[in-house]
C-alpha cells in the first residue's frame, strides 16, 4: 500500500498481516478521495476501523487538519502507529471499539470514515450515534464501505452518492435537508423535468416524482408506461423516488411528510398557471418553489413530434428515450 497524493505521496504503507482485516485498496481509496478532494483540505477525518490506518494517513497527507484513528485491534492500532511513523500533523490514535469512540470523540467531523468487517452490521449503530451526538458537520459525509448490503437509514440522512466496484460498494451518507416533491402528467418526460429535479435537488436532498392519474384526462401514455419511463430516467438518482398520486398533491404531500413542492415553467402562460396552482396549494399547507425549465423541450412537444414521425430522442433522458419511442410506435 502506498500514499496515493498529497504531501507524503509514495510513502509505502504496511499491511496487515491478518487476513480479518481488509485494507481499502488503491482504486478504492482514490475513487473515494475523488469525491471529496476539494473538501478534504482544513477538513476533521474520523478513521473509524483503522485497521492500517491508510485512509487517514491519506486525509493528512491531503491537509486534513485533525485525524483520529479508532481500533478495537491491538495489532491495527499498532500497525497504524508505525505507519504514522514520520507524519507529524495533528492526530490521534485510540484503542476503542466504534461505540466508545463515537461517544467519546469531541466537535462535529467533517468525514467518517467506516469500512468494518463486511459480515458485521454496525451501520444502524454509527448511524445513531452520528445523529444523538449531532457529530456530521454540514456538508460532511459518514463514508461506508461494505459489501453491496441492504441497511436502513434515519430519516434524517440519506446515500448521497454511491461508488461499487465489483463486490465492494462505498456509499457517501449525508444529513437530510429535506423532501420535495415534483408533480406533474410526465406524458412522457423530457430532459426539461429533469433540468426542473435538478434544481430541486439544489436545495433538498430527496425529491419524489408524482405521476398524475387523473380519470378526466386522456394522456398518450399509460399510467404504467409513463410510470417506467419515469424510472428509467432517474434510475441513476438514488435520492428520488417515482409514485403515483391519484388525487390532490397536497393530500399526497401532506400523508408522506412533504412541505415543499417545485414546479417548472417555460412562458407567461405556463407562470401565471403555476401560480395560481400554488396559491391553491398554499390554501392547503403545501408552499411551492417555481423555477424556470428549458423553454424550448415540454411532454406537449414530445407527443406532437411523435405524431408526426419526428426524432424526440435529443429531447429525452437518453435512459428513456429508447423505451418511449418503443412504446409509441407499438401504439400505431
Amino acid at each position: 500500500m502506498r500514499v496515493i497524493s498529497g504531501k507524503y505521496r509514495g510513502k509505502r504503507l504496511d499491511s496487515p498481516i491478518d487476513n480479518d482485516v481488509r485494507p481499502t485498496g488503491d482504486k478504492v481509496k482514490e475513487s473515494i478521495f475523488n469525491v471529496i478532494q476539494f473538501d478534504v483540505a482544513g477538513s476533521r477525518f474520523l478513521d473509524l476501523f483503522c485497521g492500517s490506518g491508510s485512509m487517514g494517513i491519506e486525509a493528512i497527507s491531503r491537509g486534513a487538519s485533525y485525524t483520529l484513528f479508532a481500533d478495537v485491534s491491538k495489532s491495527s492500532i499498532a500497525l497504524t502507529q508505525g505507519n504514522l511513523k514520520g507524519i507529524n500533523e495533528a492526530h490521534k490514535v485510540v484503542g476503542r471499539d466504534f461505540r466508545d469512540t463515537l461517544y467519546t470523540a469531541d466537535g462535529k467531523w467533517d468525514f467518517i470514515f467506516v469500512d468494518p468487517p463486511y459480515k458485521t452490521d454496525y451501520i444502524g449503530d454509527i448511524c445513531k450515534a452520528v445523529v444523538e451526538r449531532d457529530m456530521l458537520a454540514d456538508g460532511g459525509y459518514i463514508i461506508y464501505e461494505h459489501s453491496d448490503k441492504e441497511y436502513e437509514l434515519p430519516d434524517c440522512m440519506f446515500i448521497a452518492k454511491r461508488k461499487t466496484f465489483g463486490i465492494v460498494t462505498v456509499d457517501f451518507i449525508a444529513k437530510s435537508r429535506g423532501k420535495t416533491a415534483l408533480a406533474g402528467s410526465y406524458d412522457p418526460i423530457t430532459k426539461g423535468h429533469l433540468d426542473v429535479l435538478d434544481k430541486a435537488l439544489d436545495k433538498f436532498d430527496r425529491a419524489v416524482i408524482l405521476l398524475a392519474c387523473n380519470p378526466d384526462k386522456q394522456y398518450l401514455f399509460s399510467l404504467e408506461e409513463r410510470l417506467e419511463f419515469a424510472r428509467l430516467a432517474v434510475k441513476d438518482y438514488l435520492n428520488v423516488k417515482v409514485d403515483v398520486c391519484d388525487g390532490y398533491v397536497y393530500e399526497y404531500c401532506k400523508n408522506h411528510g412533504i412541505d415543499k413542492a417545485y414546479r417548472g415553467y417555460r412562458n407567461a402562460d405556463d407562470l401565471k398557471y403555476e401560480e395560481d396552482m400554488a396559491k391553491f396549494n398554499a390554501q392547503h399547507g403545501l408552499q411551492t418553489q417555481i423555477v424556470e425549465g428549458i423553454r424550448e423541450i415540454s411532454s406537449s412537444l414530445i407527443r406532437e413530434k411523435l405524431k408526426n414521425g419526428e426524432d424526440v430522442k435529443k429531447y429525452l433522458p437518453d435512459s428513456a428515450a429508447r423505451a418511449i419511442v418503443k412504446a409509441y410506435k407499438e401504439k400505431l
